[in-house]
């Protein structure tokens, strides 16, 4: 069971990674979640679980045309992974896209939800050597796959363009995906695999790699501020607040109060960035902790600026009743928002 899952996420790699091949994402969600479920019961027999359904007597149950009825894949994740482990998220994830993924549209939902694959292969080599050993690992197996737009100068409008071509209904999806999990969960590099690439520079040894990876959890604080300094810098040059739609708080009242029923003022939108977690309370460390399709810091003027997706965003959750009243009921110090 152990090999049908690591020959599962061979598969899952190979068609993604071939190029003209259409249904990529798709073949590559398919096999993946058939790599975790056996990767799954195999841990679970490994460890002396039980596989089966059983009934209120725990007799094993039969199917129809006679086989037992074995656990779903997302019983087997209750059972193996926390609540807040972004592994779990990061697979509910996928297990809702895949049934969203439109076909001719298939390849600029790829390339926008590209981090969280990559987190995807990433966790089940992760979960894969935790639970049987290094000596089961694919890493020997695996390349690091060589994307040119993601490292050119334009790969910000790039992805811009890609957005604009994603079908309304599923970038609705993610944002309401997004919306329900914590923004830790969401930083989480289980979750959404996120690099910066920096080049290396000086003289070349021996023990160089083209590539070197390099765990945040093992850097010093010195050097941890360093790197954040360089993602500071990054993410203001290639995020430009200009680019976001630059809306003030005033004017995304005065649009959302436009466009919905009920009364939109600005303790609303306190309310609803609140709820959302769209941007973090005030006095917060890191003002720039955001969820970036909604909202930007602004240093230089030193406020909060928001987008056109962020009006959307409340336009059609705020036309719900019982979203509107939670929204509306919501205090931070007891409540830990929602979607």
């Amino acid at each position: 069971m152990l090999q049908a899952a690591k020959n599962e996420a061979r598969l899952a790699v190979d068609l993604y990674n071939r190029q003209g091949n259409e249904r990529q994402l798709e073949a590559f969600l398919v096999h993946m979640a058939m790599a975790w479920l056996k990767l799954m019961q195999a841990h679970t027999q490994r460890t002396g679980g039980d596989l089966f359904i059983r009934d209120k007597s725990g007799r094993r149950v039969r199917h129809e045309d006679g086989d037992w009825r074995y656990k779903a894949s997302n019983q087997l994740l209750k059972e193996h992974f926390a609540d807040n482990d972004a592994r779990k998220v990061n697979i509910e994830f996928f297990t809702g896209l895949r049934n969203r993924v439109e076909h001719r549209h298939e390849n600029n939902i790829a390339a926008l939800v590209a981090g969280r694959t990559q987190a995807h292969l990433l966790n089940f080599e992760r979960t894969l050597v935790e639970w049987f050993g290094a000596d089961e690992a694919l890493a020997s197996e695996l390349r690091f796959p060589l994307f040119v737009s993601s490292i050119t100068q334009d790969a910000v409008a790039a992805v811009k363009r890609v957005r604009s071509h994603v079908p309304v209904a599923v970038l609705e999806w993610i944002q309401d995906f997004d919306a329900t999990i914590e923004p830790s969960i969401a930083e989480d590099q289980a979750f959404d695999f996120r690099i910066y690439l920096i080049p290396h520079k000086g003289p070349k040894t021996e023990a160089d790699a083209a590539m070197t990876y390099v765990n945040a959890g093992d850097l010093t604080d010195e050097q941890n501020a360093v790197v954040d300094q360089v993602r500071t810098i990054i993410r203001e040059k290639q995020v430009p607040v200009a680019d976001l739609g630059n809306l003030r708080p005033a004017q995304v009242v005065t649009k959302v109060a436009e466009a919905i029923a009920r009364p939109f003022t600005m303790h609303m939108h306190t309310q609803s960035w609140r709820f959302f977690k769209a941007r973090p309370p005030s006095g917060a460390a890191d003002k720039a902790a955001t969820r970036a399709d909604f909202c930007r810091w602004n240093p230089a003027f030193e406020q909060y600026v928001y987008t056109e997706a962020w009006v959307s965003f409340l336009v059609r959750k705020l036309s719900d009743e019982a979203t509107y009243d939670a929204v509306a009921a919501y205090d931070p110090s007891t409540s830990s928002g929602g979607a």
